[in-house]
């Protein structure tokens, strides 16, 4: 069967449904943040606590319904100076790697997901180092029923910054490959979110290209294709395709995206280049352009998993559907 990792950020831990709790095979807790020195970052300040530990709290208490799925427990560092202070030495891995068995004790997590995303150049002793967190985390986790995950980049065959997939491999059960974001907010143009095709000139990369990239260093089997419960959405020039934007661009989840659809307030039109959707709204004479995710083109992600021989998927995020009675049926063709 193949797996189906539900992340659940703690933000939207209210908008759990059922539905979305009996599809998935994993549950993933998001998140924790780590501290430079490997401890819980647990306050904001002096009055505030982190939202992420709050959460995890409430989630410890039965508070919070995560269903009977196996727990998983993502950590994020707080900081990009925590992300390389918390690896940094065999000293602070060791005392990061603590932590974490700590919390899969406490927890009863069946398994760890690690989220560590750089900016910018990685130089490559901290990706030896990212290796070796790895890697003595591997030999310290018990291995019965603990998976160890890493969250990287779609990019990250070509572009590698602080995974070594080849070197990871051997350590890692599963790979969550982040396949969306192709186009964020803040580009010169609207355009996919989540392009199963269509690299070329307007984009470098698509998930097709990307994982065929990835697979030649790792197992397929180890792939969790990341599968996106959101869009962006800009103001454009015009309703043309790849519109040039005039605005940063913000989230739209897939349950507004379908207020949209419902109340007629958004035209879909069908990317026959991406195999993704995209919409076309008009306010006040101010046009809109929102790219994401349907039934057909999240049908042929699904078909995608299948035929490469993935490992399953990594939705993000458990929430963002709304009541879309369409999702989760399309979810469930995975393993039939």
């Amino acid at each position: 069967s193949y797996v189906v990792l539900g992340f659940a950020p703690y933000w939207n831990l209210k908008k759990l449904s059922g539905e979305s709790l009996e599809s998935i095979t994993h549950f993933a807790y998001f998140n924790l943040h780590l501290n430079g020195d490997g401890t819980i970052y647990t306050k904001i300040n002096r009055r505030e606590e982190d939202p992420g530990y709050t959460n995890y709290k409430r989630l410890l208490s039965g508070t919070t319904n995560r269903g009977t799925r196996p727990l998983i427990i993502t950590f994020m560092p707080e900081s990009q100076t925590a992300l390389t202070s918390s690896i940094s030495s065999l000293a602070s891995r060791q005392k990061t790697i603590q932590t974490i068995l700590d919390v899969v004790k406490e927890s009863g997590a069946g398994g760890v997901n690690i989220d560590y995303e750089p900016l910018g150049d990685t130089p490559p002793s901290l990706r030896d180092n990212f290796t070796l967190f790895i890697k003595e985390l591997r030999s310290q986790l018990p291995i019965n029923h603990h998976s160890l995950s890493i969250s990287t980049y779609a990019s990250s065959a070509i572009k590698p910054r602080i995974w070594d997939l080849a070197a990871l491999a051997p350590h890692t059960d599963y790979f969550v490959i982040m396949s969306y974001d192709y186009t964020m907010p803040g580009s010169t143009i609207a355009g996919p979110n989540s392009p199963l095709r269509g690299s070329g000139d307007l984009f470098e990369h698509d998930i097709v290209k990307n994982i065929s990239e990835i697979t030649k260093l790792i197992p397929s089997t180890k792939v969790l294709l990341g599968i996106p419960f959101y869009g962006y959405q800009w103001d454009t020039v015009d309703s043309s395709k790849y519109s040039p934007s005039e605005s940063k661009g913000v989230t739209a989840s897939l349950e507004r995206i379908q207020s949209m659809l419902d109340d007629k307030t958004l035209e879909m039109v069908w990317d026959r280049n991406t195999l993704t959707p995209y919409g076309i709204a008009s306010e006040s004479g101010q046009t809109s352009q929102i790219y994401f995710e349907n039934p057909d083109s999240m049908r042929l992600k699904i078909q995608f998993v299948k035929s490469a021989r993935l490992g399953g998927i990594a939705i993000w995020a458990l929430g963002y559907e709304g009541s879309g009675s369409w999702v989760w049926p399309v979810i469930n063709e995975l393993n039939k």
